[in-house]
C-alpha cells in the first residue's frame, strides 16, 4: 500500500501497524506534494540502505511541515514515523516509510 493519501478519520492502528495508519482509512483527498514525498522517500532509502541514522530524514520532514508541504491530516503521523526512523535507526521501519512515500 502507498502513502499519498489518508481519511480525517483517525486509524486504530498500534504501532506495529504503522504502515497501515498511513495508508489511510479509506482515501481521502490530502495528499503529500510529489516532490516531497520523493524527497523524503529517498532519506527514508538511505537510512534502509545503513548509509544514514535517521537524523536528515527527520529534520527534512519537520522542515517540510514547518514550509507546508504536508497537510494537517498527514502531518502527526510522518512526523511520529520519522521520529521512531530516527531514534531508532530501524531498517525495516525506514524501508516500510520509504514504499510508503513513494509516488
Amino acid at each position: 500500500m502507498r502513502w499519498r493519501s489518508a481519511s480525517r478519520t483517525a486509524c486504530s492502528a498500534g504501532v506495529a501497524l504503522a504502515v497501515a495508519a498511513l495508508a489511510g482509512c479509506g482515501g481521502g483527498s490530502e495528499r503529500l506534494p510529489v516532490l516531497t514525498a520523493l524527497r523524503l522517500s529517498r532519506l527514508a532509502g538511505d537510512v534502509a540502505a545503513g548509509r544514514s541514522c535517521g537524523g536528515p530524514l527527520l529534520q527534512a520532514t519537520i522542515a517540510a511541515v514547518n514550509r507546508g508541504e504536508v497537510p494537517e491530516a498527514l502531518q502527526e503521523q510522518l512526523v511520529s514515523d520519522a521520529n521512531r526512523v530516527a531514534a531508532t535507526c530501524s531498517r525495516p521501519a525506514a524501508r516500510a516509510l520509504a514504499e510508503r512515500l513513494r509516488p
